[in-house]
């Protein structure tokens, strides 16, 4: 009865570590694609929206993108906390998110 709790454990644990390393690879650091990333950041800075830091508006382009393409998440759930955790009207979550697709997960639009 021990070994296969201790087997279920070790499992869990496993599948979970696998699980995390999988998510940290999708969202890739800020600076990996620089390209990308100029060009969100330009997108931002042309429609006057305001951020703080740069690297912090790109991890959360890429955590949004992450968490739209997420399968069994009903598509309004990420704009949704995106709008509350930020604080922002709709009007800035739009405009972030017509700049967060385009360049980090266009397959959401079909891209």
């Amino acid at each position: 009865m021990k070994a296969t709790m201790v087997r279920r454990a070790a499992s869990a644990m496993i599948t979970a570590v696998l699980l995390g390393t999988g998510a940290a690879m999708a969202i890739a650091p800020a600076h990996a694609d620089e390209e990308r990333d100029n060009t969100f950041i330009a997108y931002l800075d042309k429609k006057g929206f305001p951020y703080e830091n740069r690297t912090e508006i790109i991890r959360l382009a890429k955590q949004f993108c992450l968490d739209q393409t997420r399968q069994g998440t009903p598509s309004w759930v990420p704009t949704y906390v995106l709008q509350r955790k930020q604080k922002w009207t709709n009007a800035d979550a739009q405009t972030f998110i017509q700049g967060a697709i385009p360049t980090y997960c266009p397959q959401v639009w079909g891209g």
